[in-house]
Formats: C-alpha cells, sequence, structure tokens
C-alpha cells in the first residue's frame, strides 16, 4: 500500500493527472462558483466554515467574511496578520455515475483546493472585500444606488478576510459514465 506524504508531493498535485486543469481554468470556475469551505484549525481541533466568496485575479486572493465573533474569527486572530495556513475548497456536481463495479462508483464534479494564509481586512481594505464580494454575488444591485453603501458601523459589525492564494488545483471529471467491469453483468441502460 502506498503512502501519501505531503512533505514529498504537494498537496495541490492532482493524483490523476488527466482530471487537472490549468490556472485559467480555476480562475474561471471561481468566478463562476459562489459557496466555498474555508478551513482553520485551533491547535488541533479543525473547524470547517462554509460561506459565499469573490476571487480578486489582480491580487490573486480569495474574500469571504463572517460574524464578528466566532470560530473563524479567532482561528484568523490567533494566527496574526497572514500567519494561519488554510484550506480552501469549492466544487459543483452534476450527475451520481453507477457501475457494475464498487470501486467504480463516482460522480461528476469540478472542484478547486487552494491553500494560503489568511489575514482580517480592516478599515479600507475591508470595505473594498465586500464590495467585491456583494458584486460578484448580486451583480444587479449597485452601491449608492439600490443599496445604500457600505457604512464604516457596517464594518464594525463583520469580519472580512483574504485568502492569499499560495498553491491551488483544479480538477475535473465530468465523464457522462463510470468505469464498467467485464468481470460482472452490465447494468441495464435505465441505471446508466
Amino acid at each position: 500500500m502506498s503512502y501519501y506524504d505531503p512533505a514529498t508531493r504537494s498537496p495541490t498535485i492532482s493524483r490523476r493527472p488527466g482530471n487537472r486543469r490549468s490556472d485559467e481554468w480555476v480562475a474561471l470556475l471561481l468566478a463562476r462558483l459562489q459557496v466555498c469551505r474555508v478551513a482553520t484549525r485551533w491547535n488541533d481541533l479543525p473547524f470547517i466554515n462554509p460561506t459565499t466568496f469573490v476571487y480578486r485575479p489582480a491580487t490573486h486572493d480569495i474574500v469571504f467574511h463572517s460574524n464578528l465573533a466566532g470560530r473563524m474569527r479567532a482561528n484568523a486572530e490567533r494566527a496574526g496578520d497572514f500567519g494561519e495556513q488554510v484550506c480552501f475548497e469549492a466544487s459543483e456536481f452534476g450527475r451520481l455515475l453507477p457501475s457494475n463495479d464498487p470501486l467504480e462508483l463516482s460522480v461528476q464534479y469540478r472542484s478547486v483546493i487552494a491553500f494560503g494564509p489568511v489575514a482580517l481586512l480592516e478599515g479600507e481594505a475591508a470595505r473594498r472585500g465586500l464590495e467585491d464580494l456583494s458584486g460578484k454575488m448580486f451583480p444587479q444591485l449597485r452601491p449608492g444606488v439600490d443599496m445604500r453603501p457600505i457604512t464604516d458601523d457596517d464594518l464594525a459589525r463583520t469580519s472580512v478576510y483574504s485568502l492569499k492564494v499560495r498553491e491551488w488545483s483544479g480538477k475535473e471529471n465530468w465523464q457522462e459514465q463510470a468505469a464498467q467491469t467485464e468481470d460482472w453483468p452490465a447494468l441495464p441502460k435505465e441505471l446508466l
């Protein structure tokens, strides 16, 4: 049995080269997806936070926000500016792919995993982050026209973060059918 050692193999390299995607593909997928999961830790206790996000190509960072107080904020503050390494994941799923081979049962997916340090944004940086996030999620709403601008009081009531992307990878498996084995009767077409 092989052992996976992240010290000798980057965690951003997929085991299946055929599923790997380019940096351009990753950026386009992140522009389209809306929800991510960010994993942090407090000592040995892991924590996953689902949230909305925006990827900003110009600064190669991912912005998201959370409550003013909570585990995400505590983990980020404890680490200091760009100190705590986090893991980011965003994905979309299609159909379940049945097979007559239990090890080939699969699902259509597209996903991005990113790693990097996270920092709490403050002041104008936080305001720009929230504006970028709301612009992605609600492009039809214009600040100052359809909704009021983000105030200092708003910034005092939320936490805005920047994940500086150090490494990332994109994977896609959107095949129409899972592999089947010839060692067992074929699945009926209505199950495929």
